[in-house]
């Protein structure tokens, strides 16, 4: 007997099926469009990376004038300061709020004492890769991704022991002592030259006695995310061992610019 259904076929309901060649060219394409995208992801990440950072960095300015506001705008200089001047106590010794007081987290709503890196992140970068001479990331390390102007928030004097710092930049540390200690707002020349605060190893590529620092957070060799005085946060290159260059100063005062400059042309291949 005839089937009711004209037309219809056992194999109606079956779908082709892939071969494996058909598999193998699909999972290829898909390879080559990742091995293409890949470059892209990775730039677009380091950048938002970069972004975020710069985000914790124009906070932190505003703290510091916050804090100027309150202390005669006076620059702080304590021992340890350029590290231990906000952020969590970390694991290199920089806990004790005796010793190291973190005076700028009130300033960004955060505790004075912090036991735990959960709580103060403001400090944190998210590329921070640690640096030569300490094993652990900045931020566990001194509780910190961010090192100051050592010219403004540091020890209070730069090293003038003739065994330690050569000549000349023992001539200019003994000049700049003479400006920089107690130094306040009013004395800076131009604040908007001026820079404050940056990415940790900042410091190591700029003085002149460490060794070009290889720990490079932001994907490009010789740049960091610094703060300038006036809050205005860019991704520049540190020159080594200039005090006072094109693009930027760290000496804050212009007595010194004349010296700096002097003693540059003499080191400067």
């Amino acid at each position: 007997m005839a089937s009711g259904i004209p037309g219809r076929t056992k194999s109606t309901d079956s779908s082709p099926a892939f071969t494996l060649i058909e598999l193998l060219v699909v999972i290829a394409i898909i390879a080559v469009l990742l091995a293409i995208l890949s470059p892209a992801l990775r730039k677009i990440k380091a950048v938002a990376k970069r972004l975020h950072c710069q985000t914790n960095l124009k906070q932190i300015t505003i703290a510091w004038h916050l804090y100027l506001d309150d202390n005669d705008d006076c620059f702080y200089q304590e021992r340890e300061a350029n590290h231990a001047y906000g952020g969590w106590g970390g694991v290199g010794g920089y806990d004790d709020p005796c010793d190291y007081p973190r005076l700028l987290n009130p300033y960004l709503q955060l505790p004075l004492v912090i036991n735990e890196d959960g709580n103060a992140r403001v400090f944190r970068c998210p590329s921070d890769k640690g640096g030569k001479f300490y094993a652990e990331k900045a931020y566990i390390y001194f509780g910190n991704s961010y090192q100051t102007n050592l010219l403004l928030i540091g020890p209070g004097e730069l090293e003038t022991d003739p065994g330690i710092t050569p000549e000349p930049w023992r001539e200019l540390h003994e000049e700049i002592n003479k400006y920089t200690v107690n130094i306040k707002m009013a004395h800076i020349a131009e604040p908007a030259r001026v820079l404050l605060v940056g990415d940790n190893n900042w410091v190591s590529q700029w003085f002149y006695e460490d060794p070009y620092d290889k720990y490079t957070w932001h994907d490009k060799e010789y740049y960091y995310n610094m703060a300038f005085l006036d809050g205005r946060v860019e991704f520049i290159h540190i020159f080594k061992g200039l005090y006072v260059a094109d693009e930027y100063r760290i000496v804050p005062v212009r007595e010194l610019y004349g010296v700096a400059r002097r003693l540059q042309e003499e080191v400067e291949p």
